[in-house]
């Protein structure tokens, strides 16, 4: 079982309500940047979890995977790194992409690997859970890290 995390790339000035916040020009470049590396890397496919945040839609569209399988959702938007354990518990597909926001990713990061984890814009941790059958069973410090950028 395999959990990617993804912090959306830099967003634009607050001139207009957070949640509405497109990319900036650094964002798009950061974004295409993480597309090309995780292609490289050959990450999986997978079913994309992706707050319904403008700037989170953009990163992940801007990655270069194809997501036909995602569900945009405003609860990566607004709920704590706890709520994110609690609702990833409940998935069942085996590969899950994660694009959501700070704190709350980092502090995802943090947990399930032990080690303190700030996850910067356009941030990636690719974790892998040795045996694991079920999201269900995930605990703290539990998780190897495969990939991070």
């Amino acid at each position: 079982m395999e959990l990617i995390l993804i912090r959306h790339a830099h967003a634009g000035p607050h001139t207009v309500e957070d949640k509405g916040r497109h990319l900036s020009e650094r964002g798009i470049e950061e974004a295409l940047l993480l597309g090309e590396w995780m292609h490289l890397k050959q990450f999986p496919a997978g079913f994309w979890l992706i707050s319904d945040a403008i700037r989170t839609r953009e990163t992940a569209e801007l990655l270069g995977k194809p997501f036909s399988e995602f569900e945009l959702s405003e609860f990566w938007y607004i709920s704590s790194g706890p709520d994110y354990l609690t609702e990833i518990a409940k998935r069942t597909e085996p590969i899950l992409y994660l694009v959501a926001h700070n704190p709350s990713i980092s502090y995802l990061a943090s947990y399930l690997t032990g080690d303190m984890i700030q996850m910067e814009t356009v941030g990636c941790v690719s974790l892998h859970f040795p045996g694991l059958s079920s999201w269900s069973e995930i605990t703290k410090g539990f998780a190897n890290i495969t990939h991070q950028l």
